[in-house]
């Protein structure tokens, strides 16, 4: 999840929903849009990346973690600071198992952002 605060978000990952493994992102901007792409079989890992670009975010799949293929770009208000994290949630049934590994968070070396890293440490 990718949030600037609690009206303004992006959450991405994987759901199963109607009997199909979905890759999946919710964009809210005080109303939410939920955007789907079924996958034909559950693969055993899935990898996701999420490249922040100005005002937008580019979200990316790959059952490989080789070919990455490009689900959603979405609006993100720019120059203004995020916070990333982790979630899993089960509003259905009996829950599950979720596995969360190699997560980790790479300032892309963009000018205007290392500016302003260094000027708010």
């Amino acid at each position: 999840m990718i949030r600037t605060d609690h009206e303004n978000y992006i959450k991405t990952g994987v759901e199963f929903v109607d009997g199909k493994f979905n890759v999946s992102t919710v964009v809210t901007h005080t109303k939410s849009d939920w955007s789907v792409t079924t996958l034909k079989e559950v693969p055993p890992f899935i990898w996701m990346k999420v490249v922040r670009r100005l005002d937008a975010l580019e979200i990316f799949y790959s059952l490989d973690d080789k070919n990455y293929v490009m689900v959603r770009n979405a609006p993100l208000k720019d120059n203004a600071p995020v916070k990333v994290g982790l979630m899993a949630a089960c509003p259905d049934g009996n829950g599950f198992e979720a596995k969360f590994e190699h997560f980790s968070v790479k300032h892309l070396p963009d000018q205007r952002r290392l500016e302003w890293l260094k000027e708010h440490q």
